[in-house]
C-alpha cells in the first residue's frame, strides 16, 4: 500500500518546499511525499490547478494503483498527529476521501455539507473512481466540479488539514478560508 503523499508544487513559490518539509517532519509518523512540478497554462489558473491534479490522478491509474494521495504545496496539518490520524480514519469503501472542506450549511456552527467539496490540499481518489475524476471538464475547479459527479465523498471528522491562509494565485488576493471553520471542526491532540 503506496502512501506517498503526492504534492502539486509550484517552484515559483520556493518558500513552501521547506515549509512543507517541515511539516511533515513534525508528524508523529513522518509521511513519504514526491514533489510535482505543476502544469501551468499561462492563460488560465482554473486549467492549471485542474491539470496539475489530473496529471497525478492519470499517473496512479496508470500505475494501477489501489488509491493515490494527493496534497497542495499549501497544505498545513492541524497538529503534530494529524496524519496518522487521517490514515486511521481512512475508511475501507470510498470514492474520495478528504482531510477538509471548507464548504457549510448556512446556518451557524453547523456541520460541513456532507458531498460538498471545496478544497483538495490533501485527499485520497481510491482507483475506481479514476476515470470520473479525470472525466471533470478542463476549465472547471477540479474540487468542487468532481463534487457535482456525487460520488462517496467521505470527509476524515474532525478535519486533520487545512489550506495555509495567504495569496492565492486563483482568486489573485490573499484568502482564508480556515476563518469559517470552528475549533471543534479541527483535529487537535
Amino acid at each position: 500500500m503506496d502512501l506517498t503523499i503526492n504534492i502539486i508544487y509550484d517552484d515559483r513559490n520556493s518558500d513552501d518546499y521547506q515549509r512543507l518539509l517541515g511539516e511533515f517532519i513534525k508528524q508523529t509518523v513522518t509521511p513519504k511525499h514526491k514533489f510535482w512540478n505543476c502544469i501551468i497554462n499561462k492563460d488560465s489558473v482554473v486549467s492549471s490547478i485542474n491539470a496539475s491534479h489530473k496529471m497525478i490522478v492519470n499517473w496512479a491509474k496508470d500505475n494501477k494503483m489501489p488509491f493515490v494521495v494527493i496534497a497542495e504545496q499549501d497544505l498545513e496539518f492541524t497538529c503534530d498527529r494529524s496524519w496518522q490520524y487521517f490514515l486511521e480514519q481512512m475508511p475501507k469503501d470510498f470514492d474520495v476521501y478528504l482531510g477538509c472542506s471548507y464548504i457549510k450549511n448556512q446556518i451557524p456552527n453547523s456541520e460541513v455539507v456532507d458531498n460538498m467539496i471545496c478544497g483538495f490540499h490533501l485527499y485520497i481518489v481510491a482507483e475506481k473512481f479514476y476515470d470520473a475524476f479525470l472525466s471533470v471538464p478542463d476549465n472547471q475547479h477540479i474540487d468542487t466540479a468532481v463534487g457535482d459527479l456525487k460520488g462517496n465523498f467521505v470527509f476524515c471528522k474532525p478535519f486533520v488539514a487545512l489550506q495555509r491562509a495567504g495569496f492565492s494565485a486563483n482568486n489573485k488576493t490573499i484568502v482564508n478560508y480556515n476563518s469559517v471553520l470552528n475549533k471543534e471542526d479541527l483535529y487537535k491532540v
